[in-house]
């Protein structure tokens, strides 16, 4: 458990000497009101989103991902997810 706001499953958990860490994540929607928690970290992630609506702050720049959408970026900037329209989303993330 990496964070208790998402839902992480990891999907390579126990591959040994691995080079990224890739992740199955859902997250709950909140309120239109709530801030977006941020974090950061050494490396690079992307995100492909596989259903829902995501919204994605990285470094107060806010981008909606789809469905089918994907993102790419330095993830030593601050950043986080909310997940819009009152559904969860679900995404891969793999952080490098």
């Amino acid at each position: 458990e990496r964070r208790k706001d998402y839902a992480y499953q990891s999907l390579a958990f126990n591959f040994i000497d691995k080079r990224m860490e890739p992740f199955l994540i859902t997250v709950q929607p909140g309120s239109a009101s709530d801030p977006v928690p941020l974090n950061a970290h050494p490396g690079q992630e992307f995100e492909y989103l596989l259903e829902g609506t995501l919204k994605v702050v990285i470094g107060g720049h806010e981008v909606v991902l789809s469905a089918g959408d994907s993102i790419y970026f330095d993830a030593s900037h601050p950043h986080g997810v909310m997940a819009m329209d009152g559904a969860p989303a679900t995404f891969v993330a793999v952080i490098l």
